[in-house]
């Protein structure tokens, strides 16, 4: 099913699971329900606002997670795009998709804050983020997860690297070193760092960058 135009949109998990959030019919909290309905209201009136829902760039993303897939345990093997929940799908919507009608190269959304407790998939989620941005961002973008140690922040870059070497499609256009992993089409580079060890206020985060504190 393409999802390049609202009609097709309404039947992707996103629009799903913020109809369903929405209607009273899935349980959220009373800041998530704003911000679906927020987004319901938007994507269904976009002549009221100064933005627009990209949405043959939904479609790319949705299609690209085809590519992906899970490397251990009981789904090992899968499509990750078959592991993905609801408000994972909408998180990537809402945050990526929307862009401004003044300028199409910039998004609606600067900053985006997901809070998710404890052993709730958080590092595939934002392994995912980075493998998809990696991909779809301007050429020579610098990509960053930052935590307050090496380690941690290094496990997202470890939860990259077992997707792509899970994933025979992906696997040649990556490459996965030591302290980065680079995409070879766009050139693009993702690199874990540590408020520890790294002078955040001294890093050059140049136009096309992105930053996600874990």
């Amino acid at each position: 099913m393409s999802f390049d135009n609202l009609e097709g949109f309404r039947e992707h998990p996103a629009y799903q699971y913020a109809y369903g959030v929405s209607n009273g019919d899935i349980v959220a909290n009373k800041d998530i329900k704003i911000v679906c309905d927020k987004f319901i209201q938007d994507i269904e009136h976009p002549e009221d606002n100064d933005y627009f829902f990209d949405f043959k760039f939904a479609d790319k993303i949705t299609e690209m997670t085809k590519l992906i897939k899970m490397p251990s345990g009981v789904a090992a093997g899968k499509l990750a795009r078959t592991e993905l929940k609801g408000f994972q799908w909408f998180f990537f919507m809402n945050a990526l998709v929307w862009k401004m009608k003044s300028d199409h190269e910039k998004r609606r959304y600067e900053k985006s804050v997901l809070l998710i407790g404890r052993k709730n998939g958080k590092t595939f989620l934002t392994a995912i983020i980075f493998i998809l941005l990696l991909l779809l961002e301007p050429k020579y973008s610098n990509l960053f997860s930052v935590a307050p140690d090496l380690e941690l922040s290094s496990l997202i870059k470890d939860m990259m690297g077992q997707l792509i070497d899970s994933s025979p499609a992906l696997r040649k256009h990556f490459e996965i070193l030591k302290s980065e992993i680079r995409c070879k089409p766009t050139k693009s580079v993702f690199k874990p760092l540590a408020t520890s060890n790294n002078r955040m206020d001294g890093k050059l985060i140049r136009r096309h960058s992105l930053v996600i504190s874990y």
